[in-house]
This record gives structure tokens, sequence and C-alpha cells, in this order.
């Protein structure tokens, strides 16, 4: 069983850092050095990562049960990017942008519709979520002072009055 979790570890640890933590960084140097065509590049890796994650928990579910199949994602996300491929441009040009294209229109009436609703849902509800939310804050005020109270009255009791005296504590001077 400890196998298994330090084999899930480690692969979580890699496709971390080939999915998003590199592409992340080479991103940021694109973004400073502020080169059009280094910018669209990972912003195409970016469109095809996100539609990935959508698909993936589809995709694991049928393949998962092939051997090697991790392995396999894990060469899909370093093909993603990895200048030699480039296969995010690839997919990007061949498969995504012409779908996407194609319902371009319905997904844009789509958000507005959905922006528009959640506007109307949030102004419906602010007032509410407010007053909800300076009632938690008051009572986490009062819990984390009582948090407090009790902590230094226990330290307190783990010194003892001898520990008080001994401090200076307790002792009148006049």
């Amino acid at each position: 069983m400890a196998i298994a979790a330090t084999v899930s570890l480690v692969y979580s640890l890699v496709y971390t850092t080939l999915a998003y933590v590199l592409p992340g960084y080479q991103t940021f140097k694109a973004l400073e050095k502020k080169g059009a065509d280094d910018v669209r590049e990972w912003a195409t890796y970016w469109v095809v990562l996100a539609t990935f994650y959508c698909l993936q928990i589809f995709v694991d579910l049928v393949l998962s049960w092939l051997p090697f199949y991790y392995v396999a994602k894990l060469g899909f996300i370093l093909a993603l990017w990895h200048p030699s491929t480039q296969l995010a441009a690839s997919l990007y040009a061949k498969v995504l942008s012409p779908l996407v294209a194609t319902y371009e229109a319905d997904i844009d009436r789509f958000v507005m519709d959905a922006r528009a609703k959640g506007s109307d849902l949030v102004g419906q509800h602010a007032s509410t979520l407010k007053t909800q939310a300076r009632q938690l804050s008051g009572q986490a005020s009062v819990m984390l002072k009582n948090i407090q109270q009790k902590a230094m009255d226990r330290a307190k009791a783990a010194r003892g009055p001898s520990a008080d005296a001994a401090a200076g504590h307790g002792l009148h001077t006049e």
C-alpha cells in the first residue's frame, strides 16, 4: 500500500511540474519579454491544456485500465509544449480553432446569458451575503479571542504559582 501511495505522489509531482510549473514559468518569461509570438505560443498551450483538463475525467474513465496509460499521459503533456513537437499548436490549429469557430456565436450567447443571470443572482443575494459574512467574521473574532485566552490560561497554569513568583509576578514592593 505504501508503494502505491509513493508512486501516486511521484506521478502527481511530475504531472504538476510538466503540466503547470514549467509551462507557467515559460509563460511568465514570455510575458516579461513581451514577445507576441512567445505569448501566443503559450496561450495556445493553456487553451489546449484547459480543453484536455475538461475531457480528462472521461478519457481517464475509458483508458486508465491500459498499461502505461499514465506514462503516455505524461508524454502527451510534455509533447504539448516541448519545442521539438509543439503538439498544442497543431491541435489548436487543426481541431480546437475550427471547432470553436463553428460554435463561437452560440458560446458567446451562452456566456453572456450566464454572466447576466449570475450578476442578477449575486445582486439579489448581495445584502444577505454581506450580513452573513459580517456575522461570521464577528463569530470568528470571538472564537479566536476565546482560543487565545484559553491558551494563555493553560500556559499560566503550566508555569504554576512558583514560576510567577520567580519571575517577579505576585511580589508587591512598595
